[in-house]
């Protein structure tokens, strides 16, 4: 056993030496992605709505995390959504043309 006594500072240094280096790892691993309730998610991406979000869910567009009644949504994941969701202006026009 090893008999070298640290004091209290020593022992409270360490500690938070060893959640800086989990924190680090969790934000290499995590890619500062963040998990989000539906009401943050609501809240953040303004053009979502309860419907649509539920819709994209069910037509597996977003991938979801259920705990209980509560879902989670990356941040990531709804970020790509988003970025998929867009259109080039050519595309629109080219749509509008045929419905006239």
């Amino acid at each position: 056993m090893n008999s070298n006594k640290f004091s209290l500072g020593d022992l409270v240094f360490e500690i938070g030496c060893l959640l800086k280096k989990y924190e680090e790892g969790l934000a290499e691993n995590n890619n500062n992605g963040k998990l989000l309730k539906t009401k943050q998610v609501l809240e953040q991406y303004p053009l979502l709505t309860q419907y649509g979000l539920e819709q994209a869910v069910r037509e597996d567009k977003i991938p979801v995390i259920k705990r209980g009644k509560l879902n989670f949504y990356d941040s990531r994941d709804i970020e790509t959504y988003i970025q998929n969701q867009k259109t080039s202006g050519s595309n629109c026009i080219s749509e509008k043309i045929k419905y006239i």
